[in-house]
């Protein structure tokens, strides 16, 4: 049984960094499918998405293509009133594919490292595996850091082959070495009237042209 990649953000918009990584984890995990999610309200972010859902949504539609392997908008966060919470997407997500199946969750090594911040985080843990992408030069993030973050994901490192072993519970630290983008960086850019070439699929800058997005992020 093939796994599942799961990739969660605000893709405010999406760029060239996003489809790197989703690229990298398709050819390192080769999954049955790749379930994108966007975020709707972001509970620990002090505001609301610049963009609007459908507009999101839009972008990442024409923005990331995995070739073979299948690509999946899952609007579910976006349906959601008030804050949204990853361990109900994964609660969800369990129901509907079963416990059998390994979810594999794409994260950044600076979001992972707040991990323990989430709401109930160490739930987590039962219902998927983490898949983190280091930044240049990092190998582990045990040195960094809380101590209960450290406890819970000391023992859980693994290879990207022995997730193939349970469905959840086990980190795997991937260097993908993905173009260091950012969305602030992107709608800086916007909004001073400067080009975005290169940052984001070409499909997405005419998006971002046509519908006037991110002229005025105040």
């Amino acid at each position: 049984m093939k796994p599942i990649v799961l990739l969660g953000g605000t893709f405010d918009p999406v760029h060239n960094g996003h489809v790197a990584i989703a690229e990298g984890a398709a050819h390192i995990f080769s999954p049955e499918k790749m379930i994108v999610l966007p975020a709707g309200n972001p509970y620990q972010r002090a505001r609301l998405p610049f963009a609007s859902g459908a507009d999101r949504v839009a972008m990442l539609v024409a923005g990331i293509g995995l070739g073979s392997i299948k690509v999946v908008i899952d609007r579910r966060e976006l349906n959601r009133t008030g804050p949204t919470y990853t361990v109900d997407t994964l609660q969800e997500l369990r129901k509907e594919l079963g416990d059998e199946i390994q979810l594999i969750w794409l994260i950044g090594s600076d979001a992972f490292s707040k991990l323990d911040t989430w709401h109930r985080w160490q739930d987590l843990f039962g219902l998927t595996h983490f898949a983190v992408v280091m930044r240049p030069g990092e190998r582990q993030l045990e040195a960094t850091v809380s101590a209960n973050l450290k406890t819970a994901i000391e023992h859980r490192v693994a290879t990207a082959s022995e997730l193939n072993c349970q469905p959840a519970g086990s980190i795997v630290y991937l260097a993908l070495m993905p173009p260091e983008i950012s969305s602030t960086q992107i709608r800086d850019r916007c909004q001073n009237g400067e080009s975005i070439n290169g940052l984001v699929p070409a499909a997405v800058c005419d998006y971002i042209e046509q519908h006037k997005l991110y002229l005025n992020n105040a």
